[in-house]
């Protein structure tokens, strides 16, 4: 089912830029130290691309519709979600229940979807439990999609049609539910399916790129362009949230996030660094998930934000973030992996050959 191809550095260096951007503009924003919603709307973004992008290099489509793989595909993909998501879903409501004195909502409804990605299908952004978990049921979603979306990127006579049916999905889509609407009012209908679907197949025609042509380009080419996308996302910054999505400079940043993903898997990186990507790689997952968690867990039953001065504020955005990476790296080390790996010698009755760390996410 899939293919035993090693880690793509590139990729991994860009996954742990990623998760910093999305953890920096969250603890900005919760802090009041700034706002910087072009590193959080594309740094979310850009896991959709990775993602495709890591499964195309990873599995042969054709072999995922052999009898029975499609359902070995879905429960390792599972295995790669669910456990960390799972366990901060308890700890999560156990915090609520703490500090409210009551349990969520629903909470029967919701522990269901949650546990299976379901609520991908239907307003993930008001069924998922985790800030930023709503991202996961939409790639629950395209998962069932991705042997077609990755036979149709490995198709030279299909993948622009249908690279071109998704980007103009995805325009109509947001023009239908933010352009006309606005943010405030728009954005849970916008947070569905179609929003990202294009960039999900952009990743999967790097992946099946990547595949076929492997690495070739120098370290410095990926370092130039990350440095590139940061200084465009701090150009783009908008005035009102939501219009970072609109116009040209949603097109221009849309862009700019699968080029980038599309370099990054054709750099070579250098053996010095290599460490450092698998690294990154590792605390991607964990540190999206963990970071919201420990923030709310020093508001709510330590010190409040509005005690604190701006010094102190920077010095709990650095302890958060130190933390949460720190506590990502022990999950996947010691927790994530020994579990995944648990899963899959039981998908089928022999063990199961070790998959590439390439598939991972992360979100």
């Amino acid at each position: 089912m899939s293919t035993p191809v090693g880690r793509v550095e590139g990729w991994d260096l860009l996954r742990g830029l990623c998760a910093l951007m999305v953890a920096g503009y969250h603890l900005l924003y919760w802090l009041g130290l700034a706002q910087l919603p072009t590193f959080g709307t594309y740094g979310v973004y850009l896991f959709f691309v990775l993602s495709g992008a890591s499964l195309a290099y990873s599995y042969d489509p054709a072999k995922l519709l052999r009898a029975g793989a499609m359902a070995r595909f879905l429960a390792t993909r599972w295995l790669r979600l669910a456990p960390l998501y799972v366990l901060l879903c308890a700890v999560f409501i156990g915090m609520l229940w703490a500090v409210q004195g009551t349990l969520v909502d629903r909470l029967p409804q919701r522990l269901l979807l949650n546990v299976t990605f379901a609520f991908g299908a239907n307003d993930p952004a008001i069924w998922a439990l985790l800030v930023g978990g709503w991202s996961l049921g939409i790639e629950a979603v395209l998962y069932l999609a991705f042997p077609v979306l990755a036979w149709l990127a490995a198709a030279p006579r299909w993948r622009r049609i249908a690279f071109a049916v998704l980007v103009a999905l995805q325009a109509w889509w947001i023009q239908r539910t933010l352009g006309a609407h606005g943010w405030d009012a728009g954005n849970v209908a916008y947070h569905q399916v179609p929003a990202f679907a294009a960039y999900f197949f952009a990743g999967c025609m790097a992946g099946a790129q990547r595949r076929a042509r492997g690495a070739d380009w120098p370290w410095w080419v990926g370092a130039a362009t990350w440095a590139a996308l940061v200084a465009l996302l701090l150009a783009l910054i908008p005035v009102n949230p939501g219009d970072e999505l609109l116009g040209v400079r949603g097109f221009v940043l849309a862009a700019a996030c699968m080029a980038t993903v599309w370099v990054s898997g054709r750099i070579v990186v250098p053996l010095r660094l290599r460490k450092l990507a698998a690294v990154a790689g590792d605390i991607t997952y964990g540190t999206y998930l963990l970071h919201p968690i420990l923030l709310f867990g020093l508001f709510w039953f330590v010190v409040p934000v509005e005690g604190l001065s701006t010094l102190q504020r920077w010095c709990v955005l650095a302890a958060v973030g130190a933390a949460s990476v720190a506590l990502a790296w022990a999950s996947e080390r010691w927790f994530e992996r020994p579990v995944r790996r648990w899963g899959r010698a039981r998908l089928a009755a022999r063990p199961l050959p070790r998959q590439s760390e390439a598939a991972s996410m992360s979100s």
